[in-house]
C-alpha cells in the first residue's frame, strides 16, 4: 500500500469479542449500535467502492509505469468487511465515551486522511476513519502520559510497529521510552469497556472487532488484553 503515515496519529489494532445473540441475529444486519443498525449491504457497498478505486489506481499506475519505471505508486488502500465494521463500531464507541466522560473533542484531519488513502474527503470510508480517529484521539488525550508496560511494548512489537531492521530489545526499548504511547493503551481499555457493556453487537461473519492503524503505510494488529478477548 502506498499510503503515507497519518500526520500526528498513531493508533492500535486491538481485538475484542463481540457477537450477535438472542433476537439480535438477523443475517442482513452487520452491526447493532444500541437501537440503530447497519446492514451487510451497506458494509459490502463501502468495501466494493474502496477496493474498486484501489484496483483502478493500480491499473493506471501499471500503464504509466511502462513508460516510466521509476514512477512511484499513488496512495492505494484496500479494505475488508471486517475492517469497515470495526471502524463503524469504534466510531460509535468513541462518541459514547466522549459523551459519558464529558471529554473535549480532538477532531481528526479529514483532509490528511483522504490524502493518505487517495480518496475524497466526502468518501464514506474516509469519514469512518475520521470519526474513529477523532474518538480515539479525544479519549487518549484524557489519559495520563506514561511508559508502556512490558506486555504493551511486546504487543506493539508483535504487531509489526517496529522498524523492520530493529531487533526485539531495541524496539521494545524505543516503545517504552515514548510516554505518549501509554495514553493510547489507556484509550484501548476505555473502548474495551464499551464493547464489554453489551449494547453493541457484531455479526460473527465479520470476525472480532479490531482497532485499525495506518503507520508508514502498514496495517498493524495489537491484541486486546485477555479480558477483552472473545467470550
Amino acid at each position: 500500500m502506498g499510503a503515507r503515515r497519518l500526520a500526528a496519529v498513531f493508533a492500535l489494532t486491538v481485538a475484542a469479542g463481540s457477537a450477535l445473540a438472542g433476537c439480535r441475529s438477523q443475517p442482513d444486519v452487520a452491526v447493532y449500535l444500541g437501537d440503530r443498525t447497519v446492514s451487510t449491504a451497506e458494509v459490502d457497498r463501502i468495501v466494493k467502492d474502496v477496493n474498486a478505486e484501489a484496483d483502478r489506481r493500480i491499473a493506471d499506475w501499471g500503464r504509466k509505469r511502462a513508460a516510466d519505471p521509476n514512477l512511484l505508486p499513488p496512495p492505494i488502500v484496500h479494505t475488508t468487511g471486517d475492517e469497515v465494521v470495526s471502524l463503524i463500531v469504534l466510531a460509535d464507541a468513541g462518541q459514547r465515551i466522549i459523551a459519558e466522560r464529558g471529554l473535549g473533542t480532538r477532531t481528526a484531519p479529514a483532509d490528511t486522511i483522504a490524502e493518505t488513502f487517495g480518496l475524497p474527503p466526502t468518501d464514506t470510508y474516509v469519514q469512518l476513519w475520521t470519526r474513529y480517529l477523532t474518538g480515539l484521539q479525544s479519549v487518549a488525550a484524557a489519559e495520563l502520559a506514561r511508559p508502556l508496560t512490558d506486555d504493551e511494548a511486546d504487543r506493539l512489537f508483535e504487531a509489526g510497529a517496529a522498524d523492520p531492521d530493529a531487533d526485539y530489545d531495541e524496539a521494545v526499548h524505543t516503545f517504552k521510552t515514548n510516554i505518549n504511547l501509554g495514553p493510547l493503551f489507556g484509550a484501548q481499555r476505555r473502548f474495551g469497556d464499551v464493547l464489554d457493556a453489551g449494547t453493541i453487537a457484531v455479526n460473527p461473519q465479520y470476525g472480532p472487532v479490531v482497532m485499525p492503524v495506518v503507520m508508514e503505510g502498514r496495517h498493524l494488529a495489537v491484541d486486546f488484553p485477555e479480558h477483552f478477548e472473545e467470550g
